[in-house]
C-alpha cells in the first residue's frame, strides 16, 4: 500500500509487482532470489521497497544485494528511507550506509528474537500451552491404539486419520 501511495504522488508507473510473504530474516525466499539475479542479469532499472528491512535482515545479504544494485547502475527506493536513493549513489557514503542500516536491521531482528523467546518463556511459566496444537488428541490416540491392536499397519491408521505416519510414530511412542 505504501509503495503504490509513493507511485501515485510521484506520478510513476509501476512496471512489475513483486509481492513476498516470506520473512526477511530469510535468505533463501524464491522471489528474492529472482529479483537479485534480474539485478546481476541488469535486467531492472528501478526497485522500490517499502522499507529495506523487507528486502533483508541479514547484514551480509543486504550489503551484497545493494552494492550488486549500485554497480549495476540499479535504483533502490526505500519509502520509508526517502533518502537512500542519493546516499547509494555517493561513492564516499555508500559504504557507511549500507554498513549501518545492515547492522541496524540485523540489531532489530535479533531483539525481535529475544522478545519472542522471552514472551514464549513467560508464557511456558504462567502454564500456557505453547508452540502448534498437536494434531492427535487423547480421544484419537485411543482410536490409533485400538486399530493397531485390531491389526491395522501404521500407513493404513495414518491415511484413515489424515495424517503423516511419523504423527502415529510419535505419538505412540509419547503415551507408551
Amino acid at each position: 500500500m505504501a509503495i503504490a501511495e509513493w507511485a501515485k504522488s510521484r506520478g510513476v508507473a509501476i512496471s512489475e509487482r513483486i509481492e513476498e510473504t516470506e520473512s526477511g530474516a530469510e535468505d533463501a525466499r524464491p522471489k528474492f532470489r529472482e529479483l537479485w539475479g534480474r539485478v546481476r542479469e541488469r535486467k531492472v532499472g528501478t526497485i522500490v521497497v517499502a522499507e529495506l528491512s523487507r528486502l533483508s535482515r541479514r547484514m551480509r545479504t543486504l550489503v551484497d544485494f545493494l552494492y550488486d544494485c549500485v554497480e549495476n547502475d540499479i535504483i533502490v527506493i526505500s519509502v520509508r528511507e526517502g533518502w537512500l536513493e542519493e546516499s547509494l549513489q555517493n561513492k564516499l557514503m555508500r559504504p557507511v550506509v549500507v554498513g549501518m542500516l545492515s547492522v541496524l536491521y540485523e540489531l532489530e531482528r535479533t531483539i525481535i528474537s529475544e522478545r519472542t523467546k522471552s514472551g514464549l518463556q513467560r508464557a511456558k511459566a504462567q502454564g500456557k500451552k505453547v508452540g502448534r496444537p498437536r494434531k492427535i488428541d487423547e480421544k484419537a490416540l485411543q482410536q490409533i491404539i485400538k486399530m493397531r491392536n485390531a491389526g491395522l499397519s501404521i500407513t493404513e491408521i495414518a491415511r484413515r486419520l489424515g495424517v503423516h505416519r511419523d504423527t502415529i510414530y510419535k505419538n505412540l511412542k509419547r503415551n507408551l
